[in-house]
């Protein structure tokens, strides 16, 4: 007879069962004869055990990872409830990242881990990322025109959120209101006025999120066979958000179409400006492709909808996460005040224009944010799958069977004190500090460096915020490193830079702990600041 407490036991008996199917098909893979962390020589089920273990410490596996192997020249395994990660050592990521896509598939990564087949309504628009393109190079080019109109959406919503009381102070969930935000700012970019201050709209974005979150973690547990008939159910709140999200943009998808058909002429007799954003540009790439599907509104909204998903969360933990590195921060070192003084030297420079060229010369706030996001980068690895049917051999002659998940250290990287000294420190001034010295015609002098000596040039430029490294990579690394990374740095910086001139903070004694939920590092989500507008 089951009793009270037997849903918890049944939990836990399911728990055990799907690590132990998970055990048995990573036992018909040939994987290859590597050190499996969390292991111990001579305990009963050791690897069942050690996948238990690493699924609720992934941190502690991924280090140990680094330590003991990646970072000593030898391959091992990783394995919890999500299946095995075959690392590399960092020496093999040169390699790693300038396999072809038939090799070592970023894309069919993401397709795996999001389950993308089940969770998205048309899943061909992941597979074919016209979206991609769209980022890449219509909103890269427009970061310089989109600033005035980003910048306008962040006042506004400061107002709104974080309020203009100079008096009192306020406490406030800061990934709570910092997501509202950042959503608003982004999808002024994105979809333009009024429909980035759509509220239900905006809800719909973060939902889906969410709900791609949920969904796509319970089908990785279940056999393949099962999840076509299960996923209708599961991903009912996906649907749900993709049908809201695509009602309220189609009639305005609809009438630019409408004027985009009818030809520059008679936008201009009607007093129509084409604007100038990311549903346009969608609108413009469709049709040119000449694509009656990718012409349907409720493509070009989902495409859009693609683009908040992975947008908003992503930007919403960088700025979490430098916020409370600060606020944190020893008030006798006055980074607060650095920080803000650049911001108002800058900005007296630019006769109190926010522009791209201003951006560029607060290096001080580009590194602030490059050192948060080098603690507190979002994966703990990078990975790619084996989609050659051949398998793949690594450069240390290590098999790679075709299935298999491909991965080399990430976070650990970031914080190893060979690497970075005083890793474990927030020096939010690391890079621009080195960018200084690297220059010729003295501290901030950029220009000079660029004719004068070129190599130091370069150098300087990749120890910005956007640029990756072998040791830094919250945006990825190579070829498949972030599209939208550009983008997202100049709203960071707006948005900090915002942020510190206008308001203060009570600072706090510790830094409330970031959490690691499986493979992901998240900021505390849950954390409080108290505010006030400056006067």
């Amino acid at each position: 007879m089951i009793g009270p407490a037997n849903p918890l036991l049944l939990l836990t008996i399911g728990f055990v069962v799907v690590l132990f199917l998970r055990s048995r098909k990573s036992s018909k893979k040939a994987l290859p004869d590597v050190p499996w962390i969390n292991t111990h020589d001579g305990e009963f089920l050791t690897r069942i055990r050690a996948r238990f273990r690493t699924t609720f410490n992934y941190k502690e596996a991924i280090y140990q990872a680094y330590e003991q192997c990646s970072k000593r020249d030898r391959p091992c395994i990783i394995a919890d409830i999500n299946g095995e990660e075959i690392i590399m050592p960092i020496s093999a990521m040169s390699w790693f990242i300038s396999q072809p896509d038939s090799v070592l598939s970023a894309d069919e990564m993401h397709r795996d881990v999001l389950q993308i087949d089940h969770t998205f309504v048309h899943p061909f628009i992941v597979e074919r990322p016209l979206h991609h393109e769209t980022v890449r190079i219509d909103l890269t080019r427009q970061l310089g025109a989109l600033t005035s109109d980003i910048m306008d959406e962040l006042s506004t919503c400061f107002d709104e959120y974080w309020g203009t009381d100079t008096e009192n102070f306020k406490e406030l969930c800061v990934m709570d209101s910092v997501m509202q935000i950042i959503a608003r700012t982004s999808n002024r970019a994105l979809v333009g006025l009024p429909a980035c201050r759509n509220q239900t709209l905006l809800e719909h974005g973060k939902g889906f999120a969410t709900s791609i979150a949920i969904s796509s973690a319970l089908l990785k547990q279940m056999p393949a066979f099962l999840r076509p008939l299960l996923s209708p159910l599961i991903t009912l709140p996906n649907r749900r958000h993709t049908r809201g999200f695509a009602k309220i943009l189609t009639p305005e998808i609809q009438r630019r179409q409408r004027l985009f058909a009818e030809g520059s002429d008679d936008e201009k007799e009607m007093g129509e400006v084409e604007p100038n954003d990311f549903l346009q540009w969608s609108i413009r790439r469709a049709q040119e492709c000449g694509s009656s599907v990718e012409n349907d509104p409720s493509i070009i909204a989902e495409r859009t909808l693609a683009v908040n998903f992975a947008a908003i969360h992503t930007s919403t933990f960088s700025i979490t996460n430098i916020i409370f590195d600060l606020v944190s921060s020893d008030p006798s070192m006055q980074y607060m005040d650095i920080l803000r003084n650049e911001v108002a030297s800058v900005l007296a420079e630019e006769n109190g224009n926010w522009s791209k060229q201003g951006l560029a010369k607060m290096v001080k706030l580009d590194s602030a944010l490059r050192e948060s996001s080098r603690l507190g980068s979002f994966v703990g690895a990078l990975s790619r799958l084996c989609v050659s049917p051949q398998g793949a051999t690594a450069p240390d002659g290590t098999f790679l069977p075709y299935g298999s998940t491909i991965s080399v250290p990430t976070t650990p990287v970031q914080n190893d004190p060979m690497l970075y000294a005083n890793a474990s420190a927030f020096d939010p001034f690391r890079f621009s500090s080195q960018r200084e010295a690297l220059s010729t015609g003295g501290p901030g002098d950029e220009d000079n460096t660029t004719t004068s000596n070129p190599s130091a040039y370069l150098e300087k430029a990749n120890l910005s915020f956007v640029s990756t490294s072998p040791s830094y990579h919250p945006f990825g690394h190579g070829r498949h490193a972030c599209p939208g990374r550009f983008f997202a740095a100049n709203e960071l910086k707006l948005l900090l830079a915002y942020m510190l001139l206008n308001y203060e903070f009570e600072m706090l004694p510790t830094r409330p702990k970031n959490i690691w939920m499986g493979r992901t590092h998240l900021p505390p989500m849950k954390a409080t600041v108290k505010i006030r507008r400056r006067a």
